[in-house]
């Protein structure tokens, strides 16, 4: 597959996965216009990737400057023309930047910056939040982050191709891949302090924490379907040669399209997600 190829699939893929997020996603905006309510002023999506958060964002905050902010330089193409397929015009633009660039501090100050599942990559979460704190309008401007949740589930039980616990060292395997890959620190996915605990270690004072569901049940749509098929196809890619055989075999089922048991053949598919937003401030 050539280069353009390849970018071309994982766009539509996070393209794709962007939009059946989107009812969780728009939950948590409107959660969050309704503790922050905003004239003219300006909002942040820092790693805003195709930019699918970055227009509930400016649909809810109506009156502000919006700014989506990713370092990849196609994604923020295609956040781009989404803004001008909404008609958002100048109001709403993306910009090249990261947390750690020199780009973020130009775009202050913000009366919100948002973060989605992006501060537990980094080396080090409190260095993180800490540069998304500097961004805000000092003593108003507020911080929403999401990070954690809950596991996503698919199917009922142990999905019906493997033993009951297959589901749980699917999981455990695929959070330890990730640790060693993207070398995620304790500090973020150890466990040992959760997230309000790490905004008070980065000087912010955080003020609520909520989670919120993705809640699409059976039967679902074909692009829900082709999301988890899609999903559970990386995983596989990931961490395939990383299972014990017969995990690797109830993976291969799940993948199989002429087994029923199969994910693209499931009349039970469903997608039950939780994610978990934390707001702070400088206050």
């Amino acid at each position: 597959m050539s280069e353009t190829a390849a970018w071309d699939d994982e766009l539509a893929t996070v393209e794709r996965d962007g939009a059946v997020g989107e009812p969780m996603v728009r939950q948590a905006v409107r959660w969050l216009a309704g503790r922050r309510p905003l004239g003219g002023s300006r909002v942040l999506d820092v790693g805003a990737g195709l930019g699918n958060a970055t227009v509930l964002l400016a649909e809810e905050f109506a009156a502000s400057e919006v700014i989506a902010v990713d370092p990849t330089a196609r994604f923020t193409a295609r956040a781009a023309a989404r803004f001008a397929e909404r008609g958002l015009g100048d109001r709403v633009r993306a910009e090249p930047g990261a947390i750690g660039g020199q780009e973020l501090a130009g775009l202050a100050p913000a009366d919100v910056v948002w973060c989605a599942h992006v501060v537990h990559h980094l080396p080090d979460p409190v260095a993180a939040l800490r540069e998304l704190a500097s961004l805000l309008v000092p003593g108003s401007g507020v911080l929403a982050v999401a990070e954690g949740g809950l596991p996503s589930r698919f199917l009922p039980g142990g999905y019906g191709v493997g033993h009951p616990s297959f589901v749980n060292r699917l999981e455990a395997t695929l959070s330890d891949h990730f640790a060693g890959s993207w070398s995620l620190t304790d500090a973020a996915v150890g466990g040992g302090r959760d997230w309000p605990l790490l905004f008070a270690d980065a000087g912010l004072r955080h003020s609520e924490s909520r989670t919120f569901l993705l809640d699409l049940p059976a039967p679902v749509s074909d692009e829900v379907r082709a999301h988890v098929v899609g999903r559970f196809t990386r995983i596989q890619r990931l961490i395939g040669e990383k299972l014990r055989a017969e995990d690797a075999a109830a993976l291969a089922r799940l993948l199989d399209p002429g087994d029923p048991l199969a994910l693209a053949n499931r009349p039970d598919l469903f997608v039950l997600q939780a994610t978990t937003w934390h707001l702070g401030t400088t206050a």
